[in-house]
This record gives structure tokens, C-alpha cells and sequence, in this order.
């Protein structure tokens, strides 16, 4: 029996509403570390990544100090607030109400509070007390993808559900201004503000064009949990990185590849890529021998929003709906966060309207 095709509406976003450019990050950061023993290794770096960043709060609270308390308590209350307005949002694009959602997944690596954002928007929105809940708060960059191939593997046992997928991050909020190294400071220059909802269902729901999703990947590279990982200390939570992380892409290729050789008989019309960072996208780009127009909206999503963890690929996508690619092209969604985790989607592009 062939499992029914999940499809991915078009996705809303509550992006941070307060832009700051990248450069005032930087000398900011050069400005409080005068005397970094890397201070030329940190000034390069920080040069590669130009653009803007949108956060949730204003920049001056971003980088004053709050103790652990005030950063847990504002981290979850302002993701529930732009998640309750993303999921309104999505729902009305999908043509659906709340009491039509039977299911919903959430992920937040930031947001992480219990009870959890998936029964605060039962309550909100609301949902019906009977939906089925899928929180997700471990998987950082790799949620927004993993959430959807959950969304599919959902469907494939309900297929007359209607699924709520809601990913919110407020990854600004972890600047600290004790954590020094290269990549720390990287991170505070690279971070940006985004909570993203969509519907996902066994047929397009709203807009004439829709994102279908074929087949789905998950790998881990083993004895890696190093490289990406989330820490908390005496003024709260953030993440941390070794030099080895930038080696995940290409340690993953040959399975991506693999994967893709297997499923597709054509090339890649389109990405729909999680830009980690400029250095990431780079390799993703060579291991896919692909050209800059696949990676632009991804590239574009970095520069003017920055890293958004698990919900860039919701802009990403929304960029992509707005520039489409032609009916049955075919696409790649790809995610990669701690573990280090792999998460991709083999999708096609539908247009009914072609």
C-alpha cells in the first residue's frame, strides 16, 4: 500500500521587527574585547558576515545583562506571543480553523519551558483538547525540517489529519558577553530572531502551489556530539561549537548523495536550504555541484536575517514562494543540527494553476 503525500502549505513568519546591521554587531564586539588575545583572527571573521540581523527585542536589551531567571522567563513569553500570531496566520493561508488541526508539532531549542509551547497554544489558539502533540527541543537548526518529515510520517497513519507545525527561536537572546572565544563571538554576530508556522496535509490547502514532500533522510554522524551542543552556566543558556563542526557537511556528503542518486533521476531545480553559516553553505553547494541560484534564497535569508536556527527554512521557503520554481521541480530541504543530525526532504514543486 503506497502511503499517502503529505504537502507543506506556505508558511507564515513573525520575524524580529528590530533590524540591526551586522556591522554595528561587529564593532560592538570589537569595541567590548579590546584586548582579545584573536582580536585579527575575531575582526576577519566577523568581516565575513555582513547583512543585517532582525530580533525579537530591541538590540540594547539583546546585549545588557539579565540574570537566568529574566532570560528563561522573556525567551518563552516572547515565542509564544510571535507563535501564537504565526499560527493564526498559517491557518488562514491553509483556508482551515483551529478546530479543524488534529495534530501539532512544535520545536524551539530556546523556547524550552514545561508545561511546553505546544499545550500553551492548545490553550491559546485554541486547539481542540483531543489533537495529537509533538513538542521537539533538542534539535536547534536540524527542527524545522525534522518537524516536518514528523509531519509526514504523521500523515502516513492519519492521512485525514491536518497537522500545526510551529517553530520559533530566539537565539539572540543567548548573547553573553562573558563567552570569548571565536566561535561564541561568531555566533552573537550571526544570530538572528524567527518563530514560522505552516500547515501540513495529504493535499494542498490554500494557495494553488504547494511543496510536496517525496522522501525524507535522517543520519547522524556518529561520536559527534561535540561539535554543536547547548550549555548552561551561571548567567543561563548557550551554544558552543568546536573547529570540527565546520567538516559536518562534508562528512555527510557521500550519504546525502547517496540518498539523492537513489530517489532522483534528474538534477535539483531547487534548495531549500538551512544556511548555517556562509563557510556551510559554501560546502553544501560544492558537495551538490550546484550553481549560485539554488543557494540564493538561502544565501539572502543569511544576509538579511542572519541564522535563525531550526525555523530559516520556513523563510527560505517563503522566499522560494515567491520566486517559485516551475511545476514538478524537483527540491531539496535540508537541516543539519547537533548530533551532529541530518535531517532532508526530497520534494517536488506543484502548481495547479500550470
Amino acid at each position: 500500500m503506497i502511503p499517502p503525500t503529505a504537502y507543506v502549505s506556505r508558511p507564515a513568519l513573525v520575524l524580529g521587527e528590530h533590524v540591526v546591521d551586522a556591522t554595528r554587531v561587529r564593532d560592538d564586539i570589537l569595541a567590548w574585547n579590546p584586548d582579545h588575545p584573536k582580536r585579527e583572527v575575531v575582526r576577519k571573521a566577523l568581516a565575513n558576515l555582513p547583512g543585517t540581523r532582525r530580533y525579537l527585542r530591541p538590540y540594547e536589551e539583546i546585549v545588557g545583562e539579565r540574570n537566568p531567571t529574566q532570560r528563561k522567563d522573556d525567551v518563552f513569553d516572547v515565542i509564544l506571543e510571535a507563535a501564537q500570531q504565526a499560527a493564526r496566520a498559517a491557518m488562514d493561508q491553509a483556508g482551515v480553523t483551529p478546530a479543524d488541526i488534529d495534530c501539532i508539532i512544535t520545536t524551539s531549542s530556546t523556547g524550552d519551558r514545561m508545561p511546553g509551547l505546544d499545550v500553551h497554544l492548545q490553550n491559546t489558539l485554541p486547539l481542540r483538547p483531543d489533537i495529537r502533540r509533538r513538542p521537539l527541543t533538542q534539535l536547534a537548526c536540524a527542527g524545522g525540517t525534522q518537524a516536518l518529515i514528523m509531519a509526514e510520517e504523521h500523515l502516513a497513519r492519519y492521512p485525514e489529519h491536518r497537522v500545526l507545525v510551529v517553530a520559533g527561536e530566539f537565539l539572540s537572546s543567548l548573547y553573553q558577553q562573558s563567552l570569548l572565544s571565536i566561535e561564541d563571538l561568531i555566533y552573537k554576530a550571526l544570530w538572528g530572531d524567527l518563530v514560522a508556522a505552516t500547515v501540513v496535509a495529504t493535499r494542498p490547502l490554500g494557495a494553488a502551489a504547494s511543496l510536496r514532500i517525496d522522501h525524507t533522510l535522517e543520519y547522524v554522524i556518529p561520536h559527534t556530539t561535540d561539535r554543536y551542543r547547548k550549555e548552561t552556566d551561571q548567567r543561563g543558556d548557550h551554544f558552543s561549537s568546536t573547529r570540527a563542526s565546520l567538516r559536518s557537511v562534508t562528512d555527510l556528503a557521500p550519504v546525502l548523495l547517496e540518498w539523492l542518486a537513489k530517489h532522483l533521476d534528474t538534477p535539483l531545480d531547487f534548495g531549500v536550504l538551512h544556511p548555517g553559516g556562509p563557510a556551510i553553505l559554501t560546502k553544501l553547494a560544492t558537495a551538490l555541484d550546484v550553481d549560485d541560484e539554488f543557494t540564493r534564497h538561502s544565501r539572502e535569508v543569511l544576509f538579511h536575517e542572519g541564522n535563525l536556527g531550526g525555523p530559516t527554512i520556513f523563510s527560505v521557503l517563503e522566499r522560494t514562494y515567491t520566486a517559485p520554481p516551475t511545476d514538478g521541480g524537483r527540491g531539496l530541504v535540508f537541516g543539519l543540527g547537533p548530533g551532529v543530525a541530518l535531517a532532508a526532504l526530497l520534494v517536488t514543486w506543484t502548481d495547479s494553476r500550470a
